[in-house]
């Protein structure tokens, strides 16, 4: 909860369509909360816990127009915009009114949370052990040699991935990027960058989520539209017209996404995020044009 007796500040934050827009008043930002939990793990929340729901001033949208998602006993809300899959806060249903709310620090215009340092609480080890759900879909038309089949999925198990890769561990050597532009800084995404025909999606269409904003018409972020966790970076497919109307720089672009398909390592089953941990590098993606305008 935060400290009322510290001078605070008025912070601005949204998901990154902008269709959710807050304001909260907080004493400075100085560090944030992470936990290891099925959920928190996957959707690599950074929580700040303000206090009460009513702490927060909603400026567009409504906490009801998000998507929500609650599993095992329903003790937490999971609240996220249902058209760029952003997870912006969970609410604490029969936690008191002064202390019933958990806010996204990564939803947070201009924080900087990767200089804060991080507190990391054991939720995994409360309660039931979560059983990732069985994949149910195909496996890459192509291999990795001397790879191995990795499947995973988002948390209520309706979008699956399958990955054909080497070993993703302390041996990998591969690129693992994790990303600080506009809309991976607010996902949390951990990279890395298979080729297209080495992933497979699986997941009933209506469930599947596909995010394309100004800057990013060639990449659609996909996410499950049940339960917000964010699975890959998915380049659109484009007729001949369709890549001879583009610009230069487009086409050059395209050219150069089009034969990829990243994945976020956070959804694959079984993968210990601590053993890969240094070896994720810190991809400045805020620099890079087009510029997002916050909101």
């Amino acid at each position: 909860m935060a400290d009322e007796q510290q001078p605070k500040k008025t912070y601005r934050g949204n998901c990154h369509c902008g269709a959710f827009i807050y304001e909260i008043d907080l004493p400075e930002i100085k560090a944030v909360n992470d936990c290891n939990c099925s959920i928190c793990s996957k959707k690599g929340y950074l929580w700040l816990f303000p206090g009460g729901l009513d702490s927060i001033k909603i400026v567009k949208g409504s906490v009801d127009e998000l998507t929500n998602y609650t599993f095992g006993k329903g003790n937490l809300h999971h609240k996220f915009c249902p058209h760029c899959g952003i997870g912006v806060l969970a609410v604490f249903p029969n936690g008191p009114p002064n202390q019933n709310v958990g806010l996204n620090a990564r939803t947070i215009q201009g924080l900087d949370t990767w200089s804060l340092p991080s507190n990391t609480y054991d939720g995994a080890a409360l309660g039931e052990k979560h059983v990732p759900p069985q994949y149910s879909g195909s496996i890459p038309s192509e291999q990795v040699e001397d790879g191995k089949i990795c499947t995973g999925s988002c948390h209520c198990g309706s979008v699956q991935v399958a990955l054909s890769s080497k070993q993703i561990d302390g041996t990998f050597t591969e690129r693992i990027g994790e990303c600080n532009c506009s809309i991976c800084q607010r996902n949390g995404y951990i990279w890395i960058w298979p080729r297209r025909e080495h992933v497979v999606i699986h997941g009933d269409a209506e469930n599947i989520g596909r995010y394309f904003f100004k800057g990013s018409d060639l990449l659609a972020k996909i996410f499950c539209k049940k339960c917000g966790v964010q699975l890959t970076n998915e380049p659109a497919l484009l007729s001949e017209a369709e890549i001879a109307a583009l610009s230069e720089d487009g086409r050059n672009l395209y050219g150069f996404v089009r034969p990829l398909h990243p994945v976020n390592l956070r959804v694959l089953d079984g993968l210990d995020l601590g053993a890969i941990k240094d070896k994720v590098e810190k991809i400045p993606g805020a620099n890079n044009p087009p510029k997002y305008q916050e909101p």
